[in-house]
């Protein structure tokens, strides 16, 4: 599937979904997708950044 497509076909749904009355329910679960995307790419080796000590 070509990007041309991939768009014409979001934007064919967020069409569809504003004259359903369902796009705030559509952004809320992108939203909530892109947090869990987010969180599932956290590392979990990190640890907490150290920060250099301040001289006053």
């Amino acid at each position: 599937m070509g990007l041309g497509k991939l768009i014409s076909l979001a934007a064919l749904l967020a069409i569809l979904a504003a004259s359903t009355g369902q796009l705030p329910r559509v952004i809320y679960a992108v939203h909530m997708a892109k947090l869990h995307l987010i969180k599932e790419s956290q590392s979990s080796n990190w640890g907490r950044a150290m920060l250099l000590p301040a001289s006053k």
